[in-house]
């Protein structure tokens, strides 16, 4: 899907009060570029992109999210049902799970975050980075699994991560991991790199699950949606692509920086406090 570059342009004229020629004026380009463009009659250069999606996101005098504007108008029409998929390179064709990694939370699947912030969070270093927004009520009708931070999601994640090979004959962790296995949908909390840490410190028996699972809760990063089958995939709907300027992106990189490292002393505060309390890995799974 190619950005909504014409709409967006009508949206934020409209927004601004500004005609085709002050927008031009604003961007220095001709007033004839900018009305190609938004009567669909050319698409725009990858200089354009960044200078109009910039404009509009850094303009102090007239300051407007338009991401949050097509957000908000999303959710307007869609209600609950719009998900948010952080995207590194653009998504063209249908969703797979050809491309899914293994070795991630939940395994191959097509993950979706529940916020535009969690989504960002995790590609804004890559320059042609973007953020997809799907619509999602056709999910509702299939089988879904709902996962909170608890022993369960912790042996779920630090599996597919790969962390628990030397268990792999574990009843509890097979019989889990086939459970899983059944949903078309599993609902499960996100996780940074603090928590990646913490369930790594968990998996090799440095901490106990109490510890962890404290630790864990102290991040509060919302949950994604992780599309397992092909049927899953098949139900959701791409309905609008967002644009990140580069001004946005390192404004994300330093609100993540920040919420991570009050992420993190949370999270060393509550490993302090449950010190010696629950079970330990090979305890678990033995």
């Amino acid at each position: 899907m190619k950005y909504n570059v014409s709409n967006d342009i009508k949206v934020v004229c409209k927004i601004l009060d500004f005609s085709y020629s002050k927008l031009a004026a604003e961007l220095n380009v001709a007033r004839s570029t900018i009305a190609r463009i938004a009567n669909n009659e050319v698409y725009p250069s990858e200089i354009f992109l960044e200078t109009f999606y910039s404009y509009v996101y850094e303009n102090s005098r007239h300051p407007i999210s338009l991401n949050k504007f097509k957000m908000n108008y999303a959710k307007e029409v869609y209600k609950d049902n719009v998900l948010f998929h952080g995207a590194k390179v653009s998504i063209e064709g249908d969703i797979d799970l050809d491309h899914s990694r293994k070795d991630i939370d939940v395994g191959i699947g097509f993950y979706l975050g529940e916020s535009y912030e969690q989504a960002s969070s995790y590609i804004f270093a890559n320059k042609r980075s973007s953020i997809y927004l799907f619509e999602t009520q056709k999910l509702n009708n299939l089988k879904l699994k709902e996962i909170d931070v608890s022993l369960e999601w912790m042996l779920m994640v630090s599996f597919y991560r790969g962390q628990l090979g030397k268990y792999k004959d574990s009843k509890v962790l097979k019989n889990l991991i086939d459970e899983i296995e059944k949903y078309d949908v599993i609902i499960a909390p996100i996780a940074d790199n603090n928590m990646y840490d913490i369930m790594t410190r968990f998996a090799s028996g440095d901490i106990t699950d109490e510890q962890a699972i404290h630790a864990l809760s102290a991040s509060h990063l919302g949950k994604q949606h992780v599309l397992k089958t092909i049927k899953a995939c098949k139900s959701v709907k791409m309905i609008d692509r967002l644009y990140l300027s580069k001004k946005e992106r390192m404004d994300i990189e330093k609100e993540r920086k920040e919420a991570a490292d009050i992420s993190l002393d949370s999270a060393n505060k509550a490993i302090e406090s449950y010190r010696r309390i629950g079970n330990y890995i090979e305890e678990i799974l033995k």
